[in-house]
């Protein structure tokens, strides 16, 4: 932006000359910065940059102060009545000038003190983001004051406050301080100025650091800056600015929360993309925090029941929970909404019950996945036909809300069964019908604008971070993508689930036109949003349901799903509440179910658990998930790490990941060998899964003090340590790998051959006889 030029009113003349100099401080009241932003000010005289963000005078602040920065002092000259300035924020490094943000309205102006004896001046100027006010305060020095008069400043001066275009007068106090006082009130700012300098003594301790007031009254930015870096702990300080940036966070949800409906759409999702980061999909690991009868658990309060489970999904390192759908719904399930905004309506619980576990899920760093279910919704009042197609919002505590979702029969697509004939469109060309309920107009501007108003709702009053769109193949990707842009959610996923290519022999080896439909959804949202890998799940549980694992390698030896075309938009998983759970529709073998996490959670793309098998199927199959994960952070896979395909056969697959390779698993009952074990250590390992995780190397100085004793001269020579490795079996219900082995005594080892032999013995037989 340009600096404004429009002159403001000017206070009254002090009389006399000009100062030769005067020695300006800036102090902000400045809440719009993230962490690695600072406060800068730049303004008319080369001082300041001569309106060139890469001049700009920097401010500081501390955790004690903030949201006030001030600057150093900087001498300007006075041979200029006036000099205009403005605020920005910016990297504090200072090194992004084009990326700065420049506050809004006419420039501020400092009007030059003036002396009848020529000499210098100090000037304090206060002043808030965004508000026209500026508070003056100034000192003339060199010998001179206002009126003549010496002598030595009182210890309870305060700040006068002055409103820029408002005339001031001069209190002629005879010791060398004119002080500009107000004609009006400013409560506001005189509180600002209290905190910033304090209403006593030129030291003020708070915590671990100093701010320090020199003799003149004004803030001392070295002085203060100095103790702080010699007192604090660099990492308990880093622990502190994160907390206090959480809680700014939060802070600002909630205020643009209480402004959403005052504020032009795009205003408000600048300031809301400030709050929610993007989702760093290199670290994404997504948990589906329910099943199909989840609403029937916890008394009507299953939101209670996973705040329990949130440590152990910190543990398990789970980035983000994709909660039920959070309307008042006709199906308890939650997918034929209603009222949209009626979140009490809901059976998986009330909105103080949701809002209070988003917040203890925020707290421990985990976001919150919306369902977002518009592709259809069902009305809840009849037309004059008896037709169920009017809707309202259930939004009844916030009147500027009022209207925003209270449609009638034109919001519905044209030909519908439940459409009057006064909608817009039809139905697209590609999209799905869902006989259920109204088919809901999309191409319809005042369906866009209310399904925006409602997404930017659920994530400011409820919490929500980011989105999970059911049944996208019943409505234009386009619209998913408009939805996100008007939304701006850390993420987003769709469920595009189409039907995959068969013949008579079953399914067909290449899925291509399948995974091509998802690439071609994902592009038409402007990339805004990724979508579920079911052409991986189809092709993965295929393969070892019946041992074939040469499903698993296309023809150009890439990984058969949508990951291996588009992995940073693939959301891989096993099951769903629709798959799986009590439903079934689709579901993954039983038995093989930590086979196929083996597979996605080694593999690039954006694994996702299913709630059933982490935490209702027993401690077993949650640790082997959690030690895969681990595997996964340890060896910092990227989500679109490169695969190596060693083997693809009937019975093994063997894939290397990562560029240098970073995991390396085998898949399938043949045993894959030992690899370099001066490259490889062991990782997580299962019926018909074994993980490999590259080792780190150690460091020297790690290696310099490993000096081994000489051991005692009687000592007898240690044992040499046998290598052990086998595919792991089960015998007698009891898994034997080649860890179990090695940690038996004498006893257990001998129990195992002796129900080992007469099987090997009677193998070998059978053998030699063929």
């Amino acid at each position: 932006p340009l600096p404004l030029g429009a002159p403001q009113s000017r206070p009254a003349s002090l009389g006399g000359m000009a100062a030769e100099s005067v020695s300006v401080t800036f102090h902000v009241e400045c809440t719009k910065t993230k962490p690695g932003d600072a406060v800068f000010i730049v303004g008319s005289t080369p001082e300041l940059g001569a309106w060139k963000v890469a001049g700009a005078v920097p401010c500081i602040t501390s955790r004690q102060v903030f949201p006030m920065w001030s600057s150093e002092a900087v001498t300007l000259s006075a041979a200029s009545e006036k000099v205009e300035f403005k605020v920005i924020v910016m990297a504090a490094s200072g090194d992004q000038p084009d990326k700065a943000t420049w506050e809004g309205g006419p420039n501020r102006v400092l009007h030059m003190p003036k002396t009848p004896s020529g000499g210098g001046a100090q000037l304090a100027a206060s002043c808030a983001w965004g508000e026209p006010e500026v508070t003056y305060r100034t000192k003339l020095t060199g010998g001179a004051s206002v009126g003549g008069g010496q002598g030595k400043r009182s210890s309870d001066d305060k700040m006068g406050r002055v409103e820029t275009g408002v005339h001031f007068q001069i209190d002629e106090t005879g010791d060398g301080l004119g002080e500009l006082k107000p004609l009006t009130s400013m409560t506001r700012m005189a509180s600002r100025n209290s905190a910033l300098v304090g209403s006593s003594g030129s030291m003020q301790k708070r915590g671990s650091r100093h701010m320090c007031i020199s003799n003149d009254g004004l803030l001392n930015a070295d002085m203060s800056r100095t103790p702080s870096l010699m007192l604090v702990d660099a990492d308990e300080l880093a622990e502190e600015v994160a907390a206090r940036s959480e809680e700014m966070e939060e802070l600002e949800r909630q205020k643009l929360n209480e402004m959403q409906r005052r504020m032009p759409s795009g205003s408000l999702l600048e300031s809301m993309r400030n709050i929610i980061d993007t989702a760093d999909k290199n670290n994404t690991v997504m948990l589906q925090g329910f099943n199909w009868e989840s609403w029937r658990a916890g008394g009507g309060d299953w939101y209670a029941i996973v705040q329990t489970k949130i440590q152990t999904m910190q543990d398990m390192g789970i980035t983000d929970v994709w909660l039920p759908p959070p309307s008042q719904s006709v199906a308890p399930q939650g997918y034929l909404p209603s009222q949209l905004f009626n979140i009490d309506g809901s059976k998986y619980g009330n909105q103080a019950s949701l809002e209070g576990l988003i917040k203890a899920m925020h707290e421990s760093g985990i976001r919150a996945v919306a369902d977002i279910v518009v592709n259809h919704r069902c009305g809840d009042k009849q037309d004059s036909q008896g037709r169920w197609n009017q809707f309202t919002s259930g939004m009844e505590s916030r009147p500027s809300f009022a209207g925003v979702m209270d449609w009638g029969g034109w919001a519905i697509t044209l030909g519908d069964k439940f459409s009057d004939g006064t909608g817009q469109n039809h139905p697209g060309q590609f999209d799905g019908k869902f006989d259920a309920a109204p088919d809901i107009d999309h191409a319809n501007k005042k369906v866009q604008e209310s399904i925006s108003i409602w997404l930017r709702w659920l994530q400011l009053q409820i919490g929500f971070d980011a989105w999970r769109f059911d049944f996208v193949k019943g409505y234009s990707a386009e619209f998913v993508g408009l939805y996100c842009k008007k939304s701006a959610p850390a993420w987003a996923v769709g469920e595009l689930w189409g039907d995959m290519q068969y013949d008579d022999s079953g399914l067909q080896h290449n899925q291509d036109r399948h995974r091509q439909d998802a690439v071609n959804w994902i592009n038409a949202t402007d990339k805004q949003s990724t979508a579920f890998d079911f052409t991986t799940k189809g092709v993965l549980q295929e393969a070892v349901k019946n041992c074939q694992y040469w499903r698993l390698k296309d023809s150009n030896g890439k990984p058969p799903g949508l990951l291996g075309w588009m992995p940073k938009h693939a959301v891989t998983f096993i099951d769903n509440h629709d798959t799986g759970s009590t439903q079934r529709h689709w579901p993954f073998p039983d038995d093989k179910v930590l086979v196929g996490y083996a597979y996605i959670i080694t593999h690039p793309g954006i694994p996702s658990l299913f709630w059933d098998h982490v935490f209702d199927w027993g401690e077993h199959h949650r640790n082997q998930i959690k030690a895969l994960l681990r595997a996964r952070r340890e060896s910092g896979i990227p989500v679109d790490a490169p695969v190596k395909i060693q083997c693809a056969d009937h019975d093994l697959y063997l894939a290397e990941i990562g560029s240098p390779p970073a995991l390396r698993v085998a898949l399938g009952p043949r045993h894959a060998g030992e690899p370099d074990r001066n490259y490889w250590s062991n990782g997580p390992a299962g019926n018909q899964f074994r993980v490999w995780v590259h080792k780190k190397e150690e460091k020297k100085e790690e290696k310099s003090k490993a000096v081994p004793s000489p051991p005692p001269a009687a000592a007898p020579s240690p044992k040499a340590q046998v290598a052990v490795s086998f595919t792991p079996i089960t015998v007698d219900g009891q898994q034997l790998t080649p860890e179990n082995i090695k940690g038996m005594n004498k006893n257990d080892l001998g129990k195992v051959c002796a129900k080992l032999e007469p099987v090997v013995k009677a193998a070998k037989d059978v053998m030699a006889s063929k």
